[in-house]
């Protein structure tokens, strides 16, 4: 685990409403403080019009619960080292459910998106909602030996990166997502 003081202490403020919110990515961003792009609620509406439904959500699960864009490449990162491009590219989003504010829903977001920590993310997100996490209830997920696996492997929050870390993810955003 990760001692995030920094992090832990912009957003401390923020704790209560980041359940809840509808951009918990600009949220989590704000604390390092980069804005998202006044071309973002477009290009999220589009995204959600090409994939209306959660990836991870089997078809009988309450998959139109909470439904948000989710960065495979946290914008955040990719603004950070460079690759601004990234929050506006398709490559880089996945639809995955949140929770309603009554609380339903299965939060593939932060469990299988964020792997329980919207300051980190699972970079094989796609796979994971697609096959190894596909239809898993929410109530499994902190008991699942896979899945707390991938939990202790995510990506080390942002501020918490050695420059190596940096460059590194850089080389994987690159190699993944060549520049257009």
């Amino acid at each position: 685990m990760y001692d995030n003081t920094d992090a832990s202490e912009r957003l401390v403020s923020l704790a209560p409403s980041l359940e809840n919110h509808a951009d918990l990515g600009a949220r989590v961003a704000a604390a390092f403080g980069i804005r998202r792009s006044s071309h973002w609620d477009e290009v999220a509406r589009e995204h959600l019009a090409r994939q209306p439904r959660c990836v991870c959500c089997l078809p009988n699960m309450q998959f139109n619960i909470g439904l948000q864009v989710h960065h495979i490449f946290p914008f955040h990162y990719c603004i950070a080292l460079g690759r601004a491009d990234l929050e506006l590219d398709e490559r880089n989003l996945i639809t995955l459910c949140g929770k309603s504010p009554c609380g339903r829903g299965e939060n593939h977001h932060l469990w299988v998106g964020h792997l329980d920590n919207f300051q980190s993310s699972n970079l094989s997100v796609v796979r994971d909602a697609r096959k190894v996490f596909y239809g898993m209830p929410a109530r499994q997920f902190r008991t699942d030996e896979q899945w707390l696996r991938h939990y202790n492997r995510r990506l080390v929050p942002l501020d918490l990166m050695t420059e190596a870390q940096k460059a590194a993810l850089l080389r994987t955003m690159n190699r993944r997502m060549p520049r257009q």
